[in-house]
């Protein structure tokens, strides 16, 4: 059964050159800015530095820029910023980048404007009641992160990688200008195409709720969509169709749309994922390339019938038999990341310490629990450890 629900995304605007618009919609909030980003060398050189500054000039928007946002944010480097807003009387965060520029705006944006350690909110110690404004300018599209009310921090002192998620952390606006990705390397872009798929897949394989047609079929295009675009990208790594249709659809796979009325899914995908980017700083969607085939092969009995519809409507498998069509579907899908360049083993990622299952695993039984997910899916360490062994 459909399940009550509210859906309210934040106003996004589209095009390309867009990005021209962000210095007056960010004069709606004052006169100062905090600018959320890479490293200053890398954002100056692809030009992103020029645009953001010289549409903020214009709209007398003075930028602080906030340099050197990890792929995995880190709480330490948002307590920074969230120092320098207190003193700067900033009035708006610009967040300029992908998920982890976005994420890290988001936990500076609520740190702001409270007077505990950031932190608190992230481990359930304090309720969220507010926020600086957040405007995301896409430059990474991958995590819905531009429109979605949650961020996901790594804590460094305490080796610990967890997500918040409150409708007060919905950005403001969502600026998404195509033009922006067009010099994301190859490799970066597979990566983004591969956690894209990975919270399209989740609620999919992990829902047991019975009839939901619409939610399965807009999965399924949504995947199909991902590869047609990531497959052209591979071909011409600028092309505007392909690099526009992308964006758009790495904003609705995760932005509380189409997971709209589902009970408690099984995140598992991500559960291992966190893990190998909190201990070894795995970029995100190289750890979903591996955690979504463990996942695949771990469930490929209990799920045997949802996975073979997978492989039929987005493979075209054409296989009578449900387990071997099941099969050729995971088959099928580590054959395109390959393809694409993205990691489908620990080894291919780089994780060849023979210790390493036994550092993720309690941890991510950790992730398990702080979800609310361990008695519903039936989650101990021994299952954990299990799922990391069909990483390999």
């Amino acid at each position: 059964m459909l399940n009550a629900f509210e859906f309210a995304p934040p106003r996004v605007i589209f095009g390309a050159g867009i990005v021209a618009k962000v210095g007056e919609e960010a004069a709606k909030y004052g006169k100062k800015a905090l600018v959320v980003t890479y490293d200053e060398k890398f954002v100056k050189e692809v030009g992103f530095y020029d645009k953001v500054a010289k549409s903020c000039a214009e709209a007398g928007v003075d930028l602080i820029w906030h340099f050197g946002v990890k792929s995995n944010p880190t709480v330490e480097h948002a307590r920074i910023a969230i120092e320098i807003i207190k003193k700067e009387a900033v009035d708006c965060i610009i967040a300029l980048g992908g998920g982890s520029a976005m994420d890290e705006a988001k936990c500076i944006g609520i740190g702001a404007l409270y007077d505990g350690d950031v932190w608190d909110f992230f481990c359930g110690k304090a309720a969220m009641e507010k926020t600086l404004p957040v405007i995301t300018v896409v430059t990474i599209p991958a995590t819905s992160s531009e429109v979605n009310g949650t961020s996901v921090m790594n804590n460094e002192g305490l080796q610990r990688k967890e997500g918040c998620a409150n409708p007060v952390m919905k950005p403001a606006l969502a600026v998404l200008d195509p033009e922006l990705t067009y010099s994301i390397p190859v490799r970066q872009t597979a990566y983004s195409a591969a956690d894209i798929i990975s919270h399209l897949l989740e609620h999919y394989l992990g829902h047991d709720d019975g009839f939901y047609p619409y939610q399965d079929h807009f999965s399924e295009g949504g995947i199909r969509s991902i590869m047609d675009c990531m497959n052209r990208i591979l071909e011409n790594p600028t092309d505007p169709e392909a690099r526009a249709l992308m964006m758009w659809q790495a904003s609705y796979a995760w932005n509380g749309f189409y997971d709209s009325g589902f009970a408690l899914p099984n995140s598992n995908i991500h559960i291992l994922g966190h893990s190998l980017s909190n201990f070894y700083d795995t970029p995100h969607g190289a750890a979903m390339s591996i955690t979504i085939l463990a996942t695949l092969r771990y469930y490929l009995k209990e799920r045997t019938a949802r996975y073979a519809q997978f492989a039929r409507e987005v493979f075209k498998i054409d296989e009578a038999d449900d387990l071997k069509a099941a099969e050729a579907g995971i088959a099928a899908l580590e054959a395109w990341f390959k393809k694409i360049g993205t990691p489908t083993t620990l080894a291919e990622a780089g994780i060849t310490d023979a210790d390493a299952i036994d550092k993720m695993t309690p941890d991510a039984f950790q992730t398990a629990a702080n979800w609310g997910e361990v008695e519903k899916w039936n989650y101990s360490e021994d299952v954990i450890r299990a799922q990391f062994e069909l990483c390999k």
